[in-house]
């Protein structure tokens, strides 16, 4: 992850998340797990991107571990995620689907916020 500068915040839609299809999609704890993958990729060197400061996805084992979360739930969550087209993963990390559109009121404060 980057260290010298960090995102300090994601937006969050609260009607979505509670009577959006991600609420009968996931179940409580596969919820909890996607709502930290979008803090992870918020603090990763390209946002919106689950990924080493070398563009390389991390281990599933290593954000696992991270999230305090088992490996089993990580995977189950990534697999309705990826179902759902909510995330995808390649070689190069594991990327969030709309990640732009969803933070777009971040970046157009971002200049004001350099000043």
């Amino acid at each position: 992850m980057r260290a010298a500068w960090k995102r300090t915040w994601i937006k969050i839609y609260p009607l979505q998340c509670l009577e959006g299809s991600i609420r009968y999609q996931l179940e409580a704890d596969e919820r909890g797990v996607w709502y930290d993958l979008l803090n992870f990729a918020a603090l990763c060197a390209t946002p919106g991107v689950i990924s080493d400061n070398d563009k390389r996805p991390y281990p599933h084992s290593f954000i696992a571990n991270r999230l305090n979360i088992t490996e089993e739930l990580l995977e189950r969550t990534f697999r309705k995620c990826q179902d759902e087209n909510r995330l995808s993963e390649n070689d190069t990390g594991i990327h969030i689907t709309n990640w732009d559109a969803y933070q777009s009121e971040y970046q157009r404060q971002k200049p004001y916020r350099e000043k």
